[in-house]
């Protein structure tokens, strides 16, 4: 009897063990169901976060990439499209989703205050959350949808720049070729090659010197030659003096300043009191256009001594708008109250000013009368009245020097914003106390070697280009 009651009792646990472990496995198959969906969309937002912050990148490195064209060009609404495309596109490729956000992108921009804002969204298959679609109306969406948007600054200002170089006899062969490469690297990072600078906001000015500036067919105008066309030869320009109550040689008033009498006296004009300048090596006016500017670079050559305020000088008044009506239409310089038009010079030499040049009214010369043995000469003033090239010992307080220094700093108070780049080693020579002196604050670089000078030309570009995209 009691071994009966007790085979009952096994068989009726073992039959409740049964009974428990049908209701066990498909609780544990739905357990098992939720526990996926939970850490797969764990992995589905994952997923989603990722392609979001790739988004992100995409649109900023896509803003940014077209604010640096619109800081330096003039650009329409589908070049703006197309270039935001472009970047766009190669910093999402092989994503997913890219097709549908470059079909998203959209881009504003604010002229009055120089930004330009991108946003796009896409959206991002999930594989978990809805199971391929089986739970989708009790677990979520078959899909993810996300976004950004950036906003970036552009330069909403123009830039002349007057890059002023040194091309004196000084300058060796090797040394000319580091300077043309150098300047050609100012001219590749504030006028990249874009197919077109026609719409440029940048235009730059060249002005090699040695002796004296080769000014090309601008020479004649500011000579006098529309008065003294008998008296003056030449493309070499070399500089001014006061005249009587008019104090102009350390000033950018126009060359024909003078207006108190029909004709102008010679003397008021620049002068051409050498023919040092290389022939070559030829002043171009603000332009925007490389084709112009890169042909006038491979063209310097070096020739002559050193005449840096004369540099100086024509760099300042290709600048000026006082200087409008010299060259062509296209180079006229912006006037100073252009609150939209930033003004730079870089200037450059590797030695010491040696030259300087005067007018010359009258001088005391031995004049003879008579023959042979009757002949009986004595000294005497006659008049001259021509420029005179007057050489004078290498140094920091010479005459040239000391006015190159006051060429700079009436173009630091007319506004123009000044780099002076000295090329040699020796950094207490005259030539690199000059360009400490021209350089506004936190301006001045010393190359002392070829790669020197080409990483400081590069360094300045890039810092006014800073300059005028933080503007």
């Amino acid at each position: 009897m009691c071994n009966r009651k007790r085979v009952e009792a096994i068989s009726r646990l073992q039959q409740l063990a049964q009974d428990k472990n049908g209701s066990i496995v498909p609780l544990f198959a739905i357990m098992v169901l939720i526990m996926i969906v939970i850490f797969g969309a764990a992995v589905d937002v994952s997923r989603s976060v990722s392609a979001r912050e790739k988004l992100s990148y995409a649109i900023d490195a896509a803003a940014l990439s077209v604010a640096a064209q619109l800081s330096t060009t003039v650009m329409t609404d589908s070049e703006i499209t197309e270039a935001l495309s472009e970047t766009f596109a190669a910093n999402l490729e092989g994503e997913e989703f890219l097709e549908k956000a470059l079909d998203n992108l959209e881009f504003t921009v604010d002229a009055d205050n120089g930004t330009i804002s991108v946003t796009s969204s896409a959206t991002l298959d999930n594989y978990f959350i809805d199971l391929g679609g089986f739970l989708e109306e009790s677990f979520g969406p078959d899909f993810m949808e996300f976004g950004n948007s950036g906003q970036v600054s552009y330069s909403k200002f123009d830039v002349e720049l007057a890059l002023v170089v040194d091309v004196t006899g000084s300058m060796t062969s090797n040394d000319m070729q580091t300077l043309r490469e150098a300047s050609t690297e100012v001219v590749n990072i504030l006028l990249p090659d874009t197919g077109d600078t026609g719409d440029a906001k940048v235009r730059i000015s060249l002005i090699p010197y040695s002796q004296g500036v080769n000014l090309g067919d601008y020479a004649s105008k500011v000579k006098g030659g529309a008065y003294y066309s008998e008296r003056v030869s030449g493309n070499c320009v070399t500089e001014r003096q006061d005249y009587e109550d008019f104090e102009v040689m350390l000033t950018d008033d126009s060359y024909d300043y003078y207006d108190e009498a029909e004709i102008p006296p010679f003397e008021t004009f620049f002068g051409g009191g050498t023919n040092g300048c290389s022939s070559s090596a030829k002043m171009v006016p603000l332009t925007n256009d490389r084709e112009t500017l890169l042909p006038a670079i491979s063209a310097l050559t070096d020739q002559g001594g050193t005449a840096g305020q004369t540099g100086i000088a024509w760099g300042w008044y290709s600048l000026s708008p006082n200087y409008v009506d010299v060259w062509p239409s296209d180079s006229a310089p912006a006037y100073y109250s252009d609150e939209e038009t930033l003004k730079f010079a870089i200037i450059m030499t590797d030695g010491d000013n040696n030259r300087y040049y005067d007018f010359v009214e009258t001088e005391w010369q031995k004049v003879c009368t008579g023959k042979k043995k009757k002949k009986t000469c004595s000294w005497q003033e006659v008049p001259v009245n021509e420029w005179q090239e007057v050489g004078e010992g290498e140094s920091y307080s010479n005459t040239s020097s000391t006015r190159s220094r006051d060429l700079c700093d009436a173009m630091k108070n007319a506004g123009i914003e000044v780099f002076g780049v000295y090329f040699g080693t020796n950094d207490y020579s005259a030539g690199a106390k000059n360009m400490q002196s021209c350089a506004s604050d936190g301006n001045y670089y010393q190359a002392s070697s070829s790669s020197a000078l080409i990483k400081a030309f590069a360094n300045i570009a890039r810092k006014i280009q800073q300059i005028y995209v933080s503007k």
